[in-house]
């Protein structure tokens, strides 16, 4: 069947439970009228045998007395078929001869349609001719049993009303119930269509799952899914594609920044040997500055995947303390106070080292730019059983709202100047360690938690949520 839902539920349903109380109905009706005619047949037969046997004259008063008990009327005609009593005088002056109504023994009758029809002063009624007792009018007289076809289809119609009435009524409310049913049903399939053509559309928003365990409900709750996944989906292309632009522009801009930074320090050096200048000199300083600089920029060589390293053992401790030294002059600079809190025992762990230290060096600029003046900012080593965690925190503000879900997307940054490749950057590193990075707000500090897995132990995320930060 062709059409909306509602018309397909609807109409079928409804024809068939019409069909079937209909039928009810008519079953029902029929009985009854079947009853009430052989009922009524039935004592009409038995007035008419009381009046038969009857030794008294049959008057028009008796005979009026029997029409209120059978709601049949009655005419006495004698030999030659003149009306001699009647229970309704305008009967008795239009009665048809003695050959209209042939003699039929009620007794036998069951049924109306039995008894001969006649027509008299334009009525119709159900007639028989009986012998009359002599002592009414004489010998061959005969008794006229007319009973008017109107009582009996008022008869009928007291018996059917009921039943059509509830029959009819019971077709409504099921006619009801189903359009309700169809349109409740129709309008979650609508509001399930809406949500499909937005979904074509890119809109990848979940719908208010609907209430219920039915199979719309399910269908809700799958339609709801397939926007989470594809909304992933969308997400996870994007996420992509920014890293790529991300990758391509990092190692295009490092390729060329590398070179020209290695030979200003090579200069610089040489020209430190010449003058003799000692390690607290100014141009020391420098020295360390380009090596900073060129520990970001083979950072970002590496996420760009221009430059694989192998990993080596390495010290993460005395790698912290190297990362301190060269912040030194940033620190005092800044204004701003670092500390240093490492195990007392070497804590050595298989990494790439300098893509390592890119990254704790990227945590440590931001921890150092949120402090501001006469702020402070930590370096914190947590050798776990499983895993080794470095803990970077400051006691800045923290990242604003609006980019705190986003800050390790390429490009996301709240700082007026920033570019946004920061925390990728060490993203990027501890994802190719097999780690992960997060972060936190606590007791007014944030801290980032970059988390490395022991070799041989299998690694669990980190507890810091990394999409959603738990503010303390």
């Amino acid at each position: 069947m062709n059409g909306s839902i509602r018309r397909q539920i609807l109409i079928p349903i409804v024809a068939i439970q019409t069909a079937t109380i209909a039928a009810i109905t008519a079953a029902g009706v029929g009985l009854a009228a079947w009853r009430s005619e052989r009922q009524g047949v039935e004592r009409l037969a038995a007035v008419i045998d009381v009046l038969e046997r009857s030794t008294f004259p049959l008057t028009s008063q008796v005979l009026a007395r029997m029409h209120g008990l059978s709601q049949a009327h009655f005419v006495v005609q004698d030999a030659a078929g003149r009306a001699v009593s009647a229970s309704d005088e305008g009967l008795a002056a239009d009665s048809p001869g003695p050959r209209s109504a042939p003699a039929v023994r009620p007794a036998d009758a069951r049924s109306w349609r039995q008894w001969p029809r006649l027509a008299i002063a334009g009525r119709a009624y159900h007639a028989v001719r009986i012998p009359a007792p002599a002592s009414s009018a004489g010998p061959g007289a005969s008794l006229l049993v007319l009973y008017p076809e109107s009582s009996w289809r008022a008869a009928l119609w007291d018996v059917a009303a009921a039943p059509i009435g509830l029959g009819l009524a019971a077709i409504a409310l099921t006619a009801q119930a189903t359009r309700w049913l169809s349109d409740r049903i129709g309008r979650r399939v609508r509001r399930l269509r809406a949500q499909v053509a937005r979904i074509a559309e890119g809109d990848f928003q979940e719908i208010e799952p609907v209430e219920g365990a039915d199979e719309v409900g399910d269908l809700t709750r799958s339609v709801n899914a397939m926007s989470r996944q594809l909304r992933e989906m969308r997400d996870a292309i994007a996420q992509a594609e920014r890293t790529q632009l991300l990758a391509q522009l990092a190692a295009g801009f490092a390729h060329q920044l590398r070179n020209t930074l290695t030979g200003a320090r090579l200069g610089v050096q040489l020209h430190a040997r010449r003058t003799g200048a000692g390690a607290d000199s100014a141009l020391a300083v420098a020295v360390r500055q380009l090596e900073l600089a060129e520990e970001q920029v083979r950072g970002l060589l590496t996420l760009g995947r221009l430059e694989e390293r192998p990993k080596r053992p390495c010290d993460l401790a005395a790698l912290l303390r190297d990362v301190e030294s060269l912040l030194d002059a940033t620190t005092r600079h800044a204004r701003v106070t670092l500390g240093v809190e490492t195990p007392d025992a070497p804590t050595a762990a298989v990494v790439d080292e300098p893509s390592l230290r890119a990254a704790v060096l990227n945590l440590a600029w931001n921890a150092i730019e949120a402090a501001g003046p006469g702020g402070r900012a930590w370096f914190r080593l947590i050798a776990g059983p499983d895993a080794i965690m470095i803990e970077v925190g400051d006691d800045g503000p923290g990242p604003p709202p609006e980019t705190a879900s986003r800050i390790f997307d390429p490009f996301v940054t709240g700082k007026p100047e920033g570019v946004g490749l920061g925390l990728a950057l060490a993203r990027r590193v501890a994802e190719a360690h097999g780690g992960s990075l997060g972060w936190r707000r606590e007791d007014g500090r944030t801290w980032f938690r970059l988390t490395l897995p022991r070799p041989g132990a299998a690694h669990e995320a980190s507890p810091v949520d990394e999409s959603r930060p738990d503010r303390g």
